[in-house]
């Protein structure tokens, strides 16, 4: 059994933090240097926004991303998250263009092109305390690990996902 399944937000109350929360985070300038981008809210939906994220191969070469985040259940949980296809915002499969590799994984992150849900959901699964899809799998965090609404942001979502986007995680795509 999960430690804790995520309870649906209210939208509008999620939605108006979300968004504040992307405009703090963006108004630090700091994803801007990072090469972060903001795609406009895809789809129109205040709950989702898709970020493009760039992915640095040991080489030195630069590949992107698009992930997209969803305040289903923010801020009592993580935002959720997936790499998604830029044409059609759908998950994306792997092998792919859009599906990274990432070798070696920390032991605190967990990747799979599609995962079975408790739920019987099955959907892309980016497993790390800072995702709402953590919760949705058997987990037991310890308390330095878990999400804390009031002090966790999606901030910490994006930067922890850069991580593995960097080396000496990041291979590259998996096709």
């Amino acid at each position: 059994m999960p430690l804790m399944f995520p309870s649906v937000a209210d939208v509008e109350i999620a939605a108006a933090v979300f968004k504040e929360h992307l405009d703090q985070l963006w108004a630090t300038g700091r994803p801007q240097r990072l090469g972060w981008e903001q795609i406009a809210t895809v789809p129109a939906d205040p709950l989702h926004v898709v970020i493009k994220l760039p992915a640095k191969r040991p080489s030195g070469e630069i590949d992107s991303y698009f992930v997209s985040l969803g305040a289903e259940y923010y801020d009592a949980a993580p935002p959720t998250v997936a790499f998604v296809q830029p044409d059609t915002w759908l998950q994306a499969v792997e092998p792919s263009l859009r599906f990274p590799k990432i070798e070696p994984r920390p032991s605190w992150f967990g990747l799979e092109a599609i995962h079975n849900f408790p739920n019987g959901a099955k959907k892309q699964l980016i497993c790390f305390s800072f995702t709402a899809e953590y919760y949705m799998v058997e987990h037991s965090p310890t308390e330095s690990q878990r999400w804390k609404q009031g002090r966790h942001t999606l901030a910490a979502t994006l930067f922890r996902l850069a991580e593995v986007l960097a080396p000496p995680h990041y291979r590259g795509p998996t096709q």
